[in-house]
């Protein structure tokens, strides 16, 4: 079982104030002795950068992002340890919150506080707040160099105690696999152009949605890897955003546009690597891509003559790109053929309007499941949020991220209602997940 109770440090670091800025939250097992020990090793972290903003906003940012990722996780009771004596005493209520860009971050954290039996906070020294700062460091120094914006750790299964990486290092990059949420939105992104809802207007980064689409990346002796599934209409900005400067390939779920409308951006890592990449697909949605993109796939053009130099991969079964398999799921979205693929104990399942009991099969022992849930109305080809749960609680994966969201679902009400080990995904979320 998971911790019932976490003690939890926070900080907000700005290089410059106001300046580019970033939080840092490490987490740690209250049942543990020495747990609040200033030098004990968390046994799950968050490291991001936020943009560019003052400190104490910084300092908010990190205990709203601390007391998601604990109701996350599981928690019932947490104990906030705070090195910003502000944030302390405007959350016990002692001090008045008189920035107008602090008051609303302070209602997000006592709203997100009420879902736990108990909680405290408490001012703690500065130099006992070492673990949360290095993360926090960790964040800005990662984002200079292009990297994800936000990786959030999570304990390495639902029973540990311990985490004996140190802290501020990445996990062993040969012992998993690295999960980077490209874009969680549905066909449409959010904000929708033009939309006036609560969640298009939403000031939550987390409520800002690319379209679908996930980048795996692993270590193949001293060679990084990469493949994305789904490149999409924004697979530009995402690779920018990301810093995707290299691919071994790309994978296919289904032919719809906001999930094959960025193929021709391939050729910047076609030419750029002077090589063909191949791109896998169901042999139904392999057909249609011969359709769209022959130009593209017919082998006639080398690498960096201006289109992508392609080779389709097409099977029901599997495909292997770089030395990696990637099991086919068959799955039903609508009356179009699709297919989610699963890779060791990972598997990505977007656009689902149901999956048959076969395909489900194949589902069991999954570290982690990525599965879309559109809305909580009913929709012709979309699974619901209850639709989505129902087959996580059918397949049983460690955890599982729900994605494809449209704006009918606010990030924040979506996180609150779910159970423990399934949360709403968010562009830049990146998950490790153990290799097998």
């Amino acid at each position: 079982m998971p911790p019932r109770a976490y003690i939890i440090r926070t900080d907000g670091a700005c290089r410059g104030n106001p300046g580019p800025a970033s939080i840092g939250v490490a987490l740690y097992d209250a049942a543990l002795p020495g747990s609040d020990d200033p030098d004990a090793l968390p046994i799950a972290s968050i490291s991001a950068a936020i943009g560019t903003t003052t400190n104490n906003v910084a300092e908010w940012r990190a205990v709203v992002a601390a007391i998601d990722f604990a109701a996350e996780l599981g928690a019932r009771e947490i104990d906030l340890l705070l090195d910003s004596k502000l944030v302390v005493e405007q959350l016990q209520g002692r001090w008045r919150v008189r920035d107008a860009k602090l008051a609303p971050l302070c209602d997000e954290a006592l709203k997100g506080l009420t879902r736990f039996a108990h909680w405290s906070a408490r001012h703690v020294p500065r130099e006992q707040n070492g673990r949360a700062d290095a993360l926090a460091n960790e964040a800005l120094d990662r984002a200079l160099r292009g990297g994800p914006a936000w990786v959030a750790r999570r304990p390495q299964d639902p029973g540990a105690s311990t985490n004996t990486a140190p802290v501020g290092a990445e996990s062993s990059a040969t012992a998993a696999t690295r999960i980077t949420v490209l874009g969680s939105g549905a066909s449409r992104g959010v904000p929708r152009v033009g939309c006036r809802c609560g969640v298009c207007l939403s000031r939550d980064q987390r409520n800002r949605r690319l379209r679908s689409s996930v980048l795996v990346e692993w270590q193949d002796g001293a060679i990084d890897r990469g493949v994305i599934i789904d490149p999409g209409m924004d697979l530009r900005q995402q690779a920018l955003r990301h810093g995707v400067t290299r691919l071994d390939g790309a994978l296919v779920t289904h032919i719809h546009v906001d999930h094959t409308g960025g193929i021709d951006e391939l050729r910047a890592y076609t030419d750029a690597q002077d090589a063909v990449l191949p791109i896998g697909a169901g042999e139904a949605t392999a057909d249609e891509l011969r359709k769209r993109w022959e130009y593209a796939v017919d082998g006639r053009t080398p690498p960096g003559a201006g289109i992508p130099a392609l080779q389709l991969v097409a099977s029901d079964e599997a495909v292997t790109i770089a030395g990696r398999s990637f099991q086919a799921i068959p799955i039903v979205h609508g009356k179009r053929p699709a297919h989610g693929w699963r890779s060791g104990g990972f598997a990505y399942l977007t656009d689902v309007s149901s999956v048959p009991a076969s395909s489900r099969d194949l589902l069991g022992g999954l570290d982690l499941l990525i599965v879309s849930a559109l809305r909580d109305l009913p929709h012709p080809t979309h699974q619901t949020v209850d639709e989505a749960l129902e087959l996580i609680r059918s397949v049983q994966p460690r955890r599982a991220l729900l994605t494809h969201l449209d704006h009918d679902l606010d990030f924040e009400d979506l996180a609150a209602r779910l159970p423990a080990g399934v949360a709403p995904a968010f562009d830049g979320l990146v998950v490790e997940v153990p290799a097998r």
